[in-house]
């Protein structure tokens, strides 16, 4: 959902790019705040893994699991998925509607 939505922001900033440029600066700015995020999680659960005991062993090893996927999958396969669907400016982005009968104004 974050790289959608990075996506869609872009859109709209860097009206210059196309699709593909797009995407990736979206991928490119978002990549390091999920490393992170993902990595202060992961260290949470691997001490979790270590030193829980063999009552949240397999829990600890399942929530390691799913970040370790979940970093690939929010990532890499939702920009693949973006581009599969063939995702474009103008389905991002509500065009102005102008009043109708009203001239434009100069600032």
């Amino acid at each position: 959902m974050v790289i959608f939505d990075r996506i869609r922001e872009s859109f709209r900033g860097k009206r210059k790019m196309d699709t593909v440029q797009v995407i990736d600066h979206a991928i490119t700015s978002t990549i390091s705040r999920t490393m992170i995020t993902h990595g202060s999680t992961l260290m949470m659960v691997l001490a979790m893994l270590f030193f829980g005991g063999p009552t949240l062993h397999y829990f600890a090893l399942a929530l390691a699991i799913g970040i370790c996927f979940g970093i690939y999958s929010s990532v890499f396969v939702a920009a693949a998925i973006a581009m599969w669907l063939g995702v474009k400016r103008e389905d991002l982005i509500k065009p102005i509607k102008k009043k109708e009968g009203a001239e434009a104004e100069l600032p």
